[in-house]
This record gives C-alpha cells, sequence and structure tokens, in this order.
C-alpha cells in the first residue's frame, strides 16, 4: 500500500503532508468534543488506533482529504450533536493545522459507552502520566 499524503501547490513550491500527521490532527480534535471517545480505552494516538477495527481512515487525492472516523459517545450526550461536533472540529482542526482541504467527514458511531466506564479510561490516563 503507497504512503498516503496530502499535496498542496503554493506559490513557493509544494508542501507534502503524510498521512500520520493527519491521523494525530484529527486524534487531537476527539479532545475538543464534549462526549466523545476514541473506540479503544487509554491516552495516545497509538490507543485510539490501536487494535481491532481501524478508528479513522483517510483518503487523500492530491489537495484534498476524505476522513472517515469511528468513535465511541458517552451515554447521555445527544449521538447526533456528538458527532456533529467531531465533523467540525475535525474538518477545521485539518484545514488550519494542515492546510488540507477537507472533502467528507464521515463519523461512525459504533458504541456508547456508560459513564461508569469512561471515568475508568480517565483514571488510567491520569495514573500512566
Amino acid at each position: 500500500m503507497a504512503e498516503q499524503q496530502v499535496v498542496m501547490e503554493l506559490a513557493l513550491g509544494k508542501v507534502s503532508v503524510h498521512s500520520d500527521v493527519l491521523a494525530a490532527t484529527v486524534a487531537k480534535s476527539l479532545d475538543k468534543v464534549e462526549g466523545v471517545r476514541p473506540l479503544r480505552g487509554g491516552g495516545g494516538v497509538i490507543a485510539i488506533f490501536g487494535g481491532g477495527e481501524e478508528s479513522v481512515h483517510l483518503d487523500a487525492q492530491g489537495d484534498t482529504v476524505n476522513v472517515e472516523l469511528r468513535i465511541a459517545v458517552i451515554l447521555g450526550y445527544p449521538v447526533h450533536e456528538v458527532a456533529q461536533g467531531v465533523q467540525q472540529a475535525v474538518r477545521e482542526d485539518l484545514e488550519q493545522l494542515a492546510s488540507a482541504r477537507v472533502g467528507k467527514v464521515n463519523v461512525f458511531v459504533k458504541r456508547v459507552i456508560p459513564p461508569e466506564e469512561e471515568l475508568v479510561l480517565n483514571g488510567e490516563e491520569e495514573s500512566d502520566g
């Protein structure tokens, strides 16, 4: 599989942004939205994307990137509002931080987790750091 990157033609030349940079930007976007969790527990990019079903899929073509993101929503938060918040945060961050032109941001809510599980995951993150 070829490495994906977004290539932008600027006045001074080309700028290429690797898919790992884009994925890290997407992962950081989740921190801005209340009520969302990555599919896997724990902190950091490795935990978000590690094991099982891949949480983020990027399709970069030229200077445009399409994002497919799978998340969990904490029980009690409006699922549609959380998903829309994720879409907006991902789009804004990719456009502002990576200067990427964003096509689609598809968000799939794969799980609803109880607030108790979210608290346990937060406790694990704090004890690791």
